[in-house]
């Protein structure tokens, strides 16, 4: 019984779908085709020539560009360059990173010297020693303890050059 009111339902629902006035709207449509317009073509207005313009501002900097560094700064970075980083020697693997996506998952000793073991954010986990780098702001490791690496970054800043930062990573 239930199967015959099942297939019932789709053919009342297309049943509702038939409506009677769309012979009339047909006929309507017809009759408006065939009725000769009462109204005059549109008449547009042609476009006007376009001015060329001389842009005078071509041999400055383009403005979605980032302006050039103040040579301001150069003078204060080299004041300061005895701390600023070396750019020369080879970066570190953990340098890659920034320091707050690493993490300290232990440290241990070994003949006689602390290593900590620093984990990265894709799950690798790298030893690192006292002098090691780590993070993208030049950290140099200075001290390793039982639950903490200590390190200094080193920070340029616009007005006052390269600084030294202090940072640790700490056991959780």
């Amino acid at each position: 019984m239930m199967r015959r009111i099942m297939a019932l339902v789709p053919l009342v629902a297309l049943a509702g779908c038939n409506d009677a006035q769309l012979d009339q709207l047909d006929a309507t449509l017809a009759d408006i085709r065939r009725a000769p317009s009462t109204q005059a073509p549109l008449e547009i207005a042609p476009f006007p020539e376009p001015q060329v313009l001389n842009y005078r501002y071509s041999e400055s900097r383009s403005p979605f560009l980032a302006p050039e560094r103040l040579t301001r700064s150069e003078t204060i970075a080299s004041r300061n360059s005895a701390l600023a980083p070396d750019t020369q020697r080879p970066l570190e693997p953990l340098e890659a990173f920034a320091l707050t996506s690493l993490r300290l998952v232990g440290t241990l000793t070994m003949g006689g010297q602390r290593i900590a073991l620093i984990a990265t954010p894709d799950g690798s986990v790298v030893n690192v020693r006292e002098g090691n780098h780590m993070g993208a702001n030049y950290g140099e490791i200075t001290r390793i303890t039982r639950d903490e690496v200590t390190l200094v970054e080193r920070i340029f800043d616009e007005r006052e050059g390269w600084q030294q930062s202090p940072a640790a990573l700490s056991l959780p």
